[in-house]
């Protein structure tokens, strides 16, 4: 599983962001909250959560862990 990422942020929309890592962009599904957080920065380092189904992998960004916690729950 991927715990966090940490990169450079290579594009931010609402909905998503693409993180730059080691040559990668890793795009993540994002909160308003989270957004709001990261908006402005050149780098971050979010927490994530990948979620694995039958037709799709998906990863979801947290700015806080409180946030992630919720998600989960």
């Amino acid at each position: 599983m991927i715990a966090f990422l940490e990169g450079a942020v290579a594009e931010l929309e609402p909905t998503h962001a693409i993180i730059l890592c080691n040559g990668v962009g890793y795009r993540v599904h994002i909160s308003l909250n989270t957004y709001e957080k990261i908006k402005g920065k050149e780098r971050i380092r979010i927490r994530t959560h990948h979620l694995v189904r039958e037709d799709a992998q998906l990863l979801y960004g947290f700015a806080e862990i409180l946030e992630q916690q919720v998600f989960e729950l």
